[in-house]
């Protein structure tokens, strides 16, 4: 039986998810970390199967969101697509791209959890705001080039000019709006700043800061995971690494609390019944988390005897 979110998402049941068992005397059965790879990619398809259905819940009247909401829903799609790549990435033993797609999924839990611990006006504002100045300068590039043939306009301008406005008109708003003081609220507080205003400033630092090098093909990403060096010089380095349970392990962690963070905002006490699932969810990620942990430091406890 699915359980009900609230009056709010009316007629919108929640169907069985599969749960995964997680047991410590099976896993100090684990012999390996592949072992603990495949139970953090059974974890995150859990985890994703709760996001994939909360991003699918609307308000029970109108069954739409309005601009503030479809931010938040838009960034849960987002990172269900985000996670959805992560994993077939892991399936197909490819760290160096679950690191990129590792970065750009917490980067929208973080924005979430910012976005609903704030819940200002002004910051949802600034956040689409920032996002339309470069469609704005475009704008105010485009229209310059027009004036400068005396009104003459192409054909592929007018299309760009109406492809913008489009974008000011979803958005709700003018393109006079928009400002650099009007996108200070969110601009000015970086990622990190975002993260450790919801606690999640050391799991960002601990693991998934470093891997914003291999977003950007930074030279620490080069010699990590693209180049061979011998002690005298480089060689390509072109086979895939081994991804690791720990970014799965983080993410479907983060994953649960950003949920909860999501429906408690939406839906508040007639969250509880999903809410009660997701703490289950995360109690057995942090179990699995800990297990692996433990593996870790008996492994190198008989490497270093």
């Amino acid at each position: 039986m699915g359980a009900r979110v609230s009056e709010q998402a009316e007629g919108q049941e929640i169907p069985d998810i599969k749960r995964v068992e997680v047991s410590p005397e099976e896993l100090a059965k684990f012999t390996d970390e592949e072992d603990f790879t495949g139970l953090s990619v059974d974890l995150m398809i859990e985890q994703g199967s709760w996001t994939c259905l909360t991003a699918s819940l609307l308000p029970g009247e109108t069954r739409k969101w309005d601009r503030d909401q479809a931010i938040l829903g838009g960034l849960l799609v987002r990172f269900y697509k985000l996670a959805s790549a992560l994993l077939d990435q892991t399936c197909q033993h490819r760290r160096e791209t679950t690191f990129v797609l590792g970065r750009l999924a917490i980067e929208c839990m973080i924005n979430i959890q910012y976005l609903v611990s704030t819940n200002s006006k002004a910051v949802y504002q600034a956040y689409v705001i920032d996002s339309l100045r470069h469609e704005k300068k475009l704008m105010d590039r485009i229209e310059t080039n027009i004036a400068s043939r005396s009104g003459v306009m192409l054909p592929i301008e007018a299309r760009m000019l109406g492809s913008i406005q489009k974008s000011f008109d979803k958005s709700g708003v003018k393109p006079e709006e928009v400002t650099k003081q009007a996108a200070k609220p969110w601009k000015d507080v970086d990622l990190y700043q975002r993260a450790d205003a919801v606690g999640l400033g050391e799991a960002y630092l601990g693991l998934f800061g470093g891997p914003s090098h291999n977003v950007h093909g930074s030279w620490q990403d080069l010699i990590e995971y693209h180049l061979h060096h011998d002690g005298e010089g480089f060689t390509p380095e072109l086979a895939w690494h081994r991804p690791r349970p720990q970014v799965l392990f983080t993410l479907a962690r983060i994953g649960v609390e950003t949920l909860m963070a999501y429906l408690e905002h939406f839906a508040g006490d007639g969250a509880e019944g999903v809410i009660s699932e997701l703490q289950d969810l995360g109690d057995r990620i942090e179990i699995a988390n800990r297990a692996h942990e433990a593996f870790l430091s008996a492994r190198q406890s008989k490497e270093t005897a």
